[in-house]
């Protein structure tokens, strides 16, 4: 089977998880805490409701396909799947329980070489659902970027910037170690909030978005990074009362991987890496990422200079 001739099951599954947690906004239950995912993440109500909708999918589905969901992990009922989907049915869930905009749906598929062998350069086909708009984000490897709006076409349109002044980003803290993560931005917070601006959004595959729409300029996630080169970052977690260290895992960024770069957008990891040949399956410290997306190379360049610039200057310090 050819990968295009599955994107309208894709679709299918794609709306029929936006119907699910569409519904259930409004249930006064909605922001327990049902339990953990397969990473260790807090699991809400809201995301039960998504998952169970794509493992109801999953099982009627005539086509075999292998699946790795943020709740459930990895799942293959067949001898020898073509395909494996990656799905974070809703990246953004502490966000859309706020009733915020910045979560969405997401859902990639790759070419399924085995439970620990599929990489990041296997996707072949992706979607991203914006779950409070009609904003639809897809790519084929190799066939370019699209965006649908209100059922019209919107060209992808990375901005130009090329100063960390002027820069609009976005970043993440969940599960990462705060004080140290601050040490490392807190500088390109202070450079870029007045004449560019800097967000904390809850959803790496909205920040990514933004960027394939030119609203942002980048996307910052160094998380990994500081627990790889800073290991008493740690303690204090476990000390607060998170005891599991969490971070970007495959599934959170799979989708919007394939979209930013056939949309032109420069992705890295926070040293600088390409992330072709990392595991796409799998939610444990080997598999935890790191990530740096910008609108042009330029601007990569410059968010890798200070990044290292800001780890060279914190390895000097006493205790560091």
């Amino acid at each position: 089977m050819q990968v295009e001739e599955l994107a309208p099951k894709i679709e299918e599954l794609g709306g029929a998880i936006l119907s699910g947690i569409r519904s259930a906004a409004n249930d006064a239950d909605m922001r327990a805490v049902s339990g953990l995912t397969d990473s260790g993440d807090a699991s809400f109500n809201v995301d039960l409701a998504a998952e169970k909708t794509v493992q109801k999918w999953l099982r009627r589905c005539p086509v075999p396909l292998a699946a790795y969901t943020e709740d459930v992990g990895f799942v293959c009922e067949h001898d020898s799947p073509q395909y494996v989907l990656v799905v974070d049915a809703l990246d953004g869930s502490r966000a859309f329980r706020a009733g915020l905009e910045t979560a969405c749906v997401s859902i990639a598929v790759a070419q399924f070489r085995g439970k620990d062998e599929t990489r990041f350069k296997d996707i072949a086909l992706s979607y991203l659902w914006e779950t409070k708009g009609d904003t639809v984000f897809a790519a084929r490897a190799g066939r370019g970027a699209t965006i649908t709006r209100e059922g019209r076409a919107v060209a992808p349109f990375p901005s130009v910037a090329r100063g960390l002044e002027d820069m609009a980003w976005g970043f993440e803290v969940c599960g990462r170690p705060a004080k140290e993560l601050f040490c490392i931005i807190g500088d390109l917070i202070n450079a870029s909030a007045v004449r560019g601006g800097c967000f904390l959004l809850n959803s790496t595959t909205f920040a990514v978005s933004r960027i394939v729409l030119g609203r942002f300029d980048a996307y910052v996630d160094v998380g990994a990074r500081v627990v790889e080169e800073m290991p008493g970052s740690v303690e204090p977690m476990f000390e607060a009362g998170q005891k599991q260290v969490l971070g970007l895992f495959p599934y959170d960024i799979a989708a919007a991987y394939l979209i930013a770069k056939e949309a032109g957008i420069v992705m890295t990891d926070a040293y600088g890496e390409p992330l072709d040949d990392r595991r796409l399956l799998g939610s444990g410290p080997e598999t935890r990422l790191s990530c740096i997306a910008a609108s042009n190379s330029l601007l990569h360049e410059r968010i890798m200079g200070y990044i290292n610039a800001k780890f060279d200057e914190l390895s000097q310090r006493p205790n560091a």
